[in-house]
């Protein structure tokens, strides 16, 4: 373990400890001050962003941490979706939703959201290096700034295919869940139709269909079929 991972432990730990231990929204252990906990997300954000190969390394902790609260920005799901990667990150997800409790697992599955949005930044970081400030770009430039672009949005490995297994695991939680908050969280995680289904989905995707029926005007993305996390990927 290396000095940075001994770093990083240290913060996932602290910030975890200020979070509440079901997944709720609810303020933290001792309940700690919202300045506190949302300086030490801009802390440890930053430092998982500055160390992708112990973020790497970490990643299990990483990713239960994500478990334990709702992302309401990118802060703690763009460093791991860069390392150890898209697919690594989803693989990460569906796990998760596994195990834990049904705020946990609609957290887990709200992080999933972050995926197609990814940029990495680095390339388009190393572009603007080459040129001083205030230089007029030209077309050349525009061009690869282009496709620093393009670069930055594209998977080092591929990971579409993992949609299909998130969906009914999205919708099993969905499912099996009786809080009608968090399941209206789960809700959106997945699509009742779609192609990319596998055979083996249907019962469930019947069964939150029939729920989301009975459970008249709670649901309406979902029956209207503008739900699920990867279907415009």
């Amino acid at each position: 373990m290396t000095d940075q991972d001994t770093e990083l432990r240290a913060l996932l730990h602290a910030f975890g400890e200020l979070l509440p231990p079901d997944g709720s929204s609810g303020g933290g252990h001792g309940q700690e001050s919202y300045e506190l906990v949302e300086s030490t997300r801009l802390h440890l954000g930053s430092a998982l962003a500055a160390a992708p190969e112990a973020t790497a390394r970490l990643a299990g902790q990483v990713f239960r941490l994500l478990a334990a609260e709702h992302p309401r920005t990118s802060r703690l799901t763009d460093p791991p979706i860069g390392a150890p990667g898209h697919r690594a990150f989803l693989e990460g997800i569906i796990s998760l939703l596994q195990e834990g409790s049904w705020e946990q697992r609609a957290n887990a599955a709200a992080a999933a959201h972050r995926i197609p949005s990814y940029h990495d930044r680095t390339p388009v970081g190393a572009l603007r290096a080459e040129y001083p400030a205030g230089r007029v770009p030209g077309e050349q430039l525009r061009e690869r700034y282009a496709r620093a672009l393009r670069d930055g949005s594209r998977p080092a490995v591929p990971y579409a295919d993992l949609w299909p297994r998130f969906w009914p695991a999205a919708a099993e939680c969905f499912t099996a869940c009786s809080d009608r908050e968090v399941r209206g969280r789960l809700a959106l995680a997945f699509p009742l139709e779609h192609p990319g289904h596998l055979p083996r989905a249907a019962p469930v995707l019947a069964a939150a269909r029939r729920i989301a029926e009975r459970e008249t005007g709670l649901h309406p993305r979902l029956l209207a079929g503008s739900t699920g996390y990867g279907t415009r990927t």
